[in-house]
């Protein structure tokens, strides 16, 4: 073969090798633009920010059809699939929603504490009371004899709603009011229930106050979806029995 000869079978052999690569670049992009204009599927996007710890409103999200090709693994696909979650951070607009961006809403919210009383198992609890329940926290105090000399006025027995609508994070496991040891147990066999609650600084001081000084501490449950604010002020009973007036039942 002279010279001449295998220059030519060279260029030869250059021009297949190109045209492979050419078929290859096409092949590659025809691949793409077929998974491009191929199957589509709905998922989830943001239209406006929405904050941390905060639901994602409808109004906050629209259907967008995207290529499969480019839908994350985790994306939500259905607003259902956001009912009973909040943010897990602050979201931006145009973001697809996925399972890592949204989060179980924390049981207090900001400004609340988380508090633990001791209510009587048989008149505080009765079996219904589980968490997330609203409740009245209602307390009684015995009457209290007047000192006139020193200025000390008397005071009649009375109730009081002390936190109205308080929410319930956790019910705890029924044990005797004596527990601390075998003698107060025999002494006071009644059951209490310890149950914690989501209360604000005010509310705090409010329990604590009646833990200390009220003679009886008791729940009243809320039916699911009513208005906490329907409840009466605070003092609902004043030693006599409740009648519509000043002090009594509305």
């Amino acid at each position: 073969m002279n010279p001449r000869q295998r220059r030519a079978v060279l260029l030869l052999a250059l021009a297949g090798a190109g045209l492979i690569g050419v078929f290859a670049l096409v092949a590659n992009y025809v691949s793409e633009i077929e998974s491009e204009v191929g199957d589509k599927v709905v998922v989830l996007e943001l239209t406006r920010p929405v904050k941390a710890n905060q639901a994602v409103p409808d109004n906050a999200v629209r259907l967008r059809t995207i290529p499969s090709r480019w839908k994350p693994d985790a994306a939500f696909t259905t607003r259902e699939q956001l009912t009973g979650y909040v943010a897990a951070s602050d979201l931006q607009p145009r973001a697809i929603l996925q399972e890592g961006m949204m989060a179980a809403p924390p049981e207090i919210n900001e400004g609340e504490r988380e508090v633990a009383i001791l209510v009587d198992a048989s008149t505080g609890v009765a079996g219904k009371i589980q968490p997330g329940s609203d409740v009245d926290v209602i307390a009684s105090y015995a009457s209290e004899q007047g000192d006139p000399e020193n200025g000390v006025k008397a005071k009649r027995s009375r109730t009081i709603v002390i936190v109205p609508g308080a929410r319930v994070i956790a019910v705890g496991t029924p044990r005797l009011k004596g527990a601390n040891g075998a003698n107060e147990a025999q002494q006071d066999p009644s059951e209490v229930v310890p149950v914690t609650f989501a209360l604000t600084k005010k509310e705090v001081i409010k329990v604590a106050h009646a833990q200390t000084f009220a003679a009886d501490l008791r729940l009243a449950l809320l039916r699911p979806g009513d208005d906490p604010g329907r409840t009466l002020e605070e003092t609902i009973y004043r030693g006599a029995d409740p009648k519509k007036g000043k002090d009594g039942v509305r």
